[in-house]
């Protein structure tokens, strides 16, 4: 054997128990967690969560769980809820509709193209449908789950709780206030804020619900906007609301609506008026009537009260113009 072949020899005699001793020794594991630092942790953290091929097309980094949170777009979604809706968490109107993509949501449409997010398809937006604890998967459209009479879809609309038959806790179950007028979401004799606006004569005025039918009590109110009188019709309801307003007033008479019903005359049938009301919560409604009717009577008319089955209006103010010696009388039938 050559010197050098000894001198291999020897060497590797000497360093195979060190070799053995190291790998004997040596923490696996601890170098995995070093690799995946650098090469794993993005796909450890979004596990179940976020694939890491959608984090790359957007060469978004996940370094902690916080990041999953992050709102990247300003667009009110965080990351985890962009992956869900498949939008683009780098743009805050995927879809171009000049909504942004978290408004979209929270409205229940789509950011993603035309229409609402409703997987059930029950005209519920599943976001709603999950805050309210009923099923996104089950058409409950017309159901009923707190028994209170309100069905689910007019839930939503006044913004009660489907599952609570007296959201406001006062004593009233939602469908009686919604029927009587009352606002189902505030405590009390509370109502929505109503208002009339006729666009033909230029009419935009407050609706104030007299709480009395004395004269003085309605003037009084009457220098606020026009009234709806006490225990007639509510807007939006079966039966006729009877809604007065001035046509003319004295010059020295105080208010900004002495004269608001003053071109009430100019009306003709077909013609429409809207009345809106407004929640405490912010939920608004829209009710559009065409005119059907209209005459001279005397003041103390019964047609001016006369009842229908049908939601309906009665518009009235003082005629002719300066006198208050009859009633002109304007009536709309809701569509």
């Amino acid at each position: 054997m050559t010197t050098g072949k000894k001198i291999i020899l020897i060497l590797f005699l000497i360093s195979t128990p060190a070799i053995i001793f190291y790998f004997l020794n040596f923490d696996f594991r601890g170098s995995k967690s070093m690799v995946c630092d650098s090469l794993c942790s993005e796909a450890d953290l979004s596990k179940g969560k976020i694939p890491q091929s959608w984090l790359d097309r957007y060469e978004i980094k996940i370094e902690s769980e916080a990041d999953l949170n992050k709102d990247h777009d300003n667009d009110g979604l965080n990351l985890i809820e962009e992956y869900n809706n498949s939008t683009d968490p780098l743009d805050s109107d995927t879809d171009k509709d000049k909504y942004v993509d978290g408004q979209e949501v929270r409205n229940g449409y789509s950011p993603v193209g035309e229409g609402r997010l409703d997987l059930d398809r029950d005209n519920l937006p599943d976001f709603w449908e999950k805050e309210s604890g009923l099923d996104p998967k089950k058409n409950d459209y017309n159901g009923d789950n707190d028994q209170d009479g309100l069905l689910n879809y007019r839930e939503l609309a006044h913004g009660t709780n489907p599952l609570v038959a007296d959201t406001d806790n006062d004593g009233f179950n939602d469908l009686d206030e919604v029927k009587n007028g009352y606002d189902p979401v505030a405590l009390g004799d509370a109502k929505p804020t109503y208002q009339v606006k006729i666009q033909k004569i230029g009419i935009e005025a407050p609706i104030i619900w007299s709480l009395s039918a004395d004269e003085a009590s309605m003037l009084e109110d009457l220098k606020s906007g026009v009234t709806r009188f006490p225990e007639t019709g509510i807007p939006g309801q079966r039966g006729n609301a009877v809604i007065s307003g001035h046509s003319s007033n004295y010059i020295w008479a105080p208010g900004n609506y002495n004269y608001i019903f003053k071109d009430l005359n100019n009306l003709q049938n077909g013609d429409e008026v809207v009345l809106s009301a407004v929640q405490k919560n912010g939920k608004s409604f829209e009710y559009k009537y065409k005119v059907t009717g209209k005459s001279v009577v005397a003041a103390d008319d019964a047609e001016i009260f006369q009842n229908s089955d049908k939601p309906t209006i009665t518009l009235v103010t003082c005629w002719p113009l300066r006198t208050n010696w009859k009633r002109l009388i304007v009536q709309a039938e809701m569509q």
